[in-house]
């Protein structure tokens, strides 16, 4: 990328740049009492000790690392690795970062590097990725070897799933319960409710971090986050409301940070059964939906719109000629009649078809504003004519009932560049990889993702994604509803705080609390 990501702050708060790291002792066992905690940090997740099970906190605490990471411009960076070399079209030969220790005092060679990796592909994680193998040619250099051309091997590479870890500390059947990686800091313990422990790492190859310690927290509750922040519990809450905002930034002791990141909310359907196998019924719930008011009411005006899968002021893989639908109503019941949904004054407004009413139900779960979302979503295709059914259940529930056969559509949220690189699209509309639950298959999207993923021209790769964009917008296998802002907050004594753009890591070994 040319142009560095934009990182939004309050309208009265600039970013501190760190003060000094200094040179400081390693800190010793961390105690049970949270207030001797240099860094404490609240978010809603439960921390792992498995990246292959849910152990991404690891990574954005800053316990584990992998060959490659991800830099300010979400763009793949060197980490473990220093640099990386496509030999032919299926080998790549990344080189290590000489003189790097695990937290436990072995040190990091290539074949340390290839037992890990090994764990790696073999998981779920990995399993539709065309990698053949990864071996070790010396003690410094890791060669992968994919079945066919992959040009985002870098970019899944830097995934929390591909983080580096010591295989001397796995457990006799694979897995990991206490992790040991490279990082600035190591697991000092795991708490219970999902919380968790770390102490600065001595021997980490880069800059020493100032931070002695951090205490990771789980709090479910946004409003209890707040309260403990607001409180002196936390030096750094995630995920706060966005009504809270205002209050937030005129709160002395308070810095509020509300960057743009990439992910979505939008609405999947399921295109195999009534009423949404119809695209014409697809297209009228897109031009139903006040995309404009959802986001200026009970979002607080915080989000925008969405056009497409990803937000041009976050990365250039963005369409920029998308348009998006618009609110309009009168297009949106023109379409229905189109496809054979004729209005009935006698059913309270409810469209009907051989007699049968145009029901629809949308299960969501609790999290990121999705039930009042929901909500306004329901108003707004009432008024065109569906009748539309609410749920709020549990994340893995809404997954097995819309996995188990027919539904109508469900509202969620994905982040679009977890890892960097728009080959995530294939996870979304691929009609073979896609872990969607819409049905969708169209030759030619399946074909350009094919195309992009073999290609070394980043133009050549950036058009075939461009038209991929324009074709899912076009036959809206899913609605995209709005982008998505996360709202951070710290104690003022936190200086050198900069949010990432795939919130991959916290930065914390650039971080000080206090007056260091």
């Amino acid at each position: 990328m040319s142009d560095r990501i934009p990182t939004q702050l309050n309208r009265r708060t600039a970013l501190k740049t760190a003060a000094g790291a200094g040179v400081l002792a390693l800190a010793g066992c961390l105690s049970s009492d949270i207030e001797t905690a240099d860094m404490r940090i609240g978010a809603p997740w439960e921390a792992s000790p498995d990246p292959l099970d849910g152990g991404s906190m690891l990574r954005r605490l800053g316990v584990t690392e992998a060959l490659v990471g991800v830099d300010y411009d979400a763009n793949p960076a060197p980490e473990l690795a220093t640099d990386w070399e496509r030999r032919d079209e299926r080998r790549w030969q990344f080189t290590l970062r000489e003189d790097v220790t695990f937290h436990d005092g072995d040190s990091l060679d290539a074949a340390a590097a290839v037992e890990s990796l090994e764990r790696t592909l073999e998981s779920a994680a990995f399993a539709a990725l065309p990698i053949e193998g990864v071996e070790a040619t010396d003690d410094a250099t890791v060669i992968v070897e994919t079945e066919t051309p992959f040009s985002p091997l870098p970019a899944h590479l830097s995934r929390n799933e591909a983080v580096i870890l010591n295989p001397a500390t796995f457990d006799e059947d694979g897995s990991v319960s206490e992790p040991v990686s490279t990082g600035p800091f190591a697991v000092d313990s795991f708490e219970s409710a999902g919380g968790l422990s770390c102490t600065r790492h001595a021997a980490y190859h880069g800059d020493e971090p100032a931070i002695e310690s951090v205490r990771y927290e789980r709090v479910e509750d946004d409003q209890t986050r707040r309260m403990k922040l607001e409180g002196g519990e936390l030096e750094m809450a995630r995920i706060l409301p966005r009504r809270a905002i205002d209050a937030l930034e005129s709160a002395d002791g308070i810095d509020v940070y509300t960057p743009e990141i990439p992910r979505i909310r939008f609405l999947t359907f399921d295109t195999t059964s009534a009423p949404f196998d119809d695209e014409r019924v697809r297209r009228a719930a897109n031009y139903a939906m006040d995309l404009e008011s959802l986001t200026e009411s009970v979002l607080e005006g915080v989000d925008d719109p969405a056009v497409g899968p990803f937000s041009t002021d976050v990365t250039e893989w963005a369409n920029p000629d998308l348009d998006g639908y618009g609110h309009d109503p009168e297009r949106a019941r023109g379409l229905l009649s189109d496809a054979g949904w004729s209005a009935d004054p006698g059913q309270d407004g409810v469209r009907t078809r051989d007699g049968e009413p145009l029901e629809i139900e949308i299960p969501t779960f609790d999290a990121r504003s999705l039930p009042l979302i929901a909500k306004v979503l329901q108003s707004d295709l009432s008024a065109v004519g569906f009748d539309v059914d609410v749920r709020t259940i549990e994340y893995n529930a809404m997954l097995e009932q819309v996995s188990q056969g027919s539904f109508d559509a469900y509202l969620t949220s994905w982040g679009t560049l977890y890892y960097p690189d728009p080959d995530r699209l294939a996870e979304l509309f691929h009609s073979e990889e896609a872990t969607l639950h819409h049905g969708y298959e169209n030759e030619t999207v399946d074909t350009l993702l094919e195309e992009a993923r073999k290609l070394t021209s980043r133009r050549a790769r950036k058009d075939r994604y461009y038209e991929i964009q324009s074709i899912v917008l076009e036959e809206s296998p899913v609605a995209f509803l709005t982008n998505y802002t996360t709202v951070v907050a710290t104690q003022t004594d936190v200086n050198g705080y900069e949010p990432h753009p795939v919130e991959s890591r916290y930065g914390l070994e650039s971080i000080t609390v206090g007056d260091e």
